[in-house]
């Protein structure tokens, strides 16, 4: 029984990383693969790097997005929602 209540510290030091850590960022991951699979065509987007455009095309994994001046072709998974 003693090996159990030395053992309950580090218990719970892995729950409290699991609740405060590892789950906040599972639903914002889960959110954004949803906001990334509701993508469409003129949707106004911002890249990870800050970078403002919208959506003139999509593939599987690239968007082409039009800026103020000329086009540019990235990752989806490095677009962010604007609201």
């Amino acid at each position: 029984m003693d090996e159990f209540i030395n053992l309950l510290p580090i218990f719970l030091v892995f729950v409290i990383f699991y609740l405060v850590l590892y789950l906040p960022q599972r639903r914002r991951a889960k959110k954004h693969d949803e906001f990334i699979e509701n993508l469409k065509i003129g949707d106004d987007v911002i890249t990870d790097s800050g970078i403002l455009g919208r959506v003139i095309s999509l593939d599987d994994k690239t968007a082409t997005l039009v800026l103020k001046k000329g086009e540019i072709q990235i990752q989806k998974a490095y677009i962010k929602n604007t609201s």
